[in-house]
Parts: structure tokens; sequence; C-alpha cells
């Protein structure tokens, strides 16, 4: 009975990290959303905007490296690791956010504008934010770690 007992307690651990990493991804897109001009749904669904696409995509895999770090990394106690996930998640989402302002004010023109114009060519600076953004994901994954 011990085994079921593990089970049952493991996978609703894992249901518990499952939605903190999974609001944290939410909030995220919705940051980025914000930053962007436009709806990015709409540009990346309805418009086929692959610059829009790879931006709020490379800001969700930098959101999912801090998540996943900040969960493997977390307190064995399991309400103390659900909020060192947040935590670190919220952390990365704010630093993602500032990264995309600070480029914005180091390259000519609107970024967003940039990155989310229309076409189906990569813009360069929607390889560099979409860069910065997996960087950015690395070093606070690794300074989590």
């Amino acid at each position: 009975m011990d085994h079921l007992e593990d089970l049952i307690a493991g996978l609703g651990s894992g249901l518990a990290f499952g939605l903190v990493g999974f609001a944290v991804l939410v909030v995220g897109y919705v940051v980025i959303d914000a930053l962007t001009p436009g709806r990015l749904g709409r540009l990346i669904y309805d418009d086929r905007n692959v610059n829009a696409a790879v931006v709020a995509g490379s800001a969700v895999l930098a959101l999912a490296a801090i998540v996943t770090t900040a969960i493997a990394t977390s307190d064995d106690q399991l309400v103390e690791g659900l909020l060192d996930t947040a935590g670190y998640g919220l952390l990365g989402v704010g630093l993602l956010a500032l990264a995309f302002v600070v480029t914005d004010r180091l390259t000519p023109g609107r970024l967003g504008e940039l990155v989310c114009a229309p076409g189906e060519r990569i813009h360069p600076a929607t390889i560099v934010t979409a860069l910065t953004h997996l960087a950015l994901g690395a070093v606070v994954a690794a300074a989590i770690a």
C-alpha cells in the first residue's frame, strides 16, 4: 500500500508543479503579447507572421528552461517548492520583459513593430530578440541551479 500512497502523492505533486509551470508560461506569453503591437494570437495564427511566432516561441522556451530548473532544484517540501518555482518563474518573466524593453531602447525604431512586421522573411531584429530570450533563459536557469 505504501507504493500506491507514494504514487498518489507523486502524481499530486507533479500536477501542482505542472499547474504552476503552466501558469508562469501563460503569464510570460501575456507579458510578451503586451509588449508587442497587435495580438500575438492573431499575428501568428491568422496572419501567419513568422517573426511574431519566433519571438513568442523563444520567450516560452526560455521560460520553460527557467521553470524546469526551478522545479528540479526546488525545496523538497511541496509548498516551499511550489513557491520557489513560481517566484523564479515570475523573475524570469520580469527579466524577459526587461530584456525586450532594453533591446528596444538600444535599437533604432520600435522593436515590437520590427518583429511583428508582416512578411514571410525573418527580420534580423527577430533573431536578436529570440537569441536574447534564450540566452537570458539559460542565465537565469544557471543562477537558480
